[in-house]
């Protein structure tokens, strides 16, 4: 009972941080990035990569569905991971501290396979780095944890920044407290979306929130495709194959 209370919250993870409309992250300064899942309450355009899955993870200035992500001009995004003020279920706050980055490192080590370029660098108590983890007591609604992406324009480039929260403790019950390998899960969901993915329901991924295998692959070659059918397409193109409004110039 312990551990599926903890895991039908987490699992309503993504259904509540897919309701609502991520903020515009636009020039000319930097912006902090959208506590939200970045999906926009419009139907998805979805873009099948190989056995992958693909949608637009932003909104242009004029609320246009857009493809953001990270380039190669930005590695290693540089990830700011706050330490936790409470551990997991069964765990040191070291552990837990250690399970949030592995399940973040997951990501990198599944990536590299298929883009070589991409770096991650695990940071500390820095507010400029391009994605913030932070640890929350409570996070708004029936959310274990919140994760996504956003945008702002620095020296006429098109910038990505990413921000995720979790709590490992998310309500007042006493079968609330995550253990490790749920927190994991949750983290190396929500990260994915920090990177630009959306949801998946129907595949093998990190970013299918169904609860229904704890032991699975935190990140799959399903997920590892989708990114590089990301980074294939031109940072800041709209769904309709046109560029971002800030990027075309006079």
């Amino acid at each position: 009972m312990v551990a599926r209370t903890a895991a039908a919250l987490v699992a309503v993870c993504a259904l509540a941080c897919a309701s609502t409309r991520p903020p515009v992250l636009a020039a000319p300064k930097a912006t902090a990035a959208p506590e939200t899942d970045a999906r926009s309450e419009a139907p998805p355009v979805l873009v099948r990569a190989d056995d992958g899955f693909l949608a637009p993870n932003a909104e242009d200035v004029d609320g246009a569905p857009a493809f953001i992500h990270y380039a190669r001009e930005d590695m290693p995004i540089r990830v700011n991971v706050e330490l936790p003020r409470l551990a997991a279920r069964y765990a040191s706050r070291d552990d837990t501290d250690a399970g949030v980055i592995d399940a973040i490192r997951a990501w990198e080590t599944a990536i590299q396979r298929a883009v070589p370029w991409f770096r991650l660098e695990i940071v500390r108590d820095d507010p400029g780095a391009d994605i913030q983890v932070e640890w929350k007591t409570r996070i708004t609604g029936d959310a274990a944890g919140r994760g996504g992406i956003g945008w702002h324009m620095i020296d006429g480039r098109l910038r990505a920044r990413g921000r995720l929260q979790y709590a490992t403790k998310p309500c007042l019950g006493i079968g609330c407290q995550l253990a490790l390998p749920e927190l994991k899960l949750l983290v190396a969901h929500e990260f994915g979306h920090t990177l630009g993915l959306g949801h998946c329901l129907d595949c093998d991924s990190a970013m299918n929130y169904s609860w229904e295998t704890l032991e699975r692959t935190v990140v799959t070659e399903t997920d590892v495709q989708t990114i590089r059918a990301l980074y294939e397409i031109p940072n800041g193109t709209r769904a309709d194959g046109t560029l971002m409004i800030p990027l075309r110039g006079p």
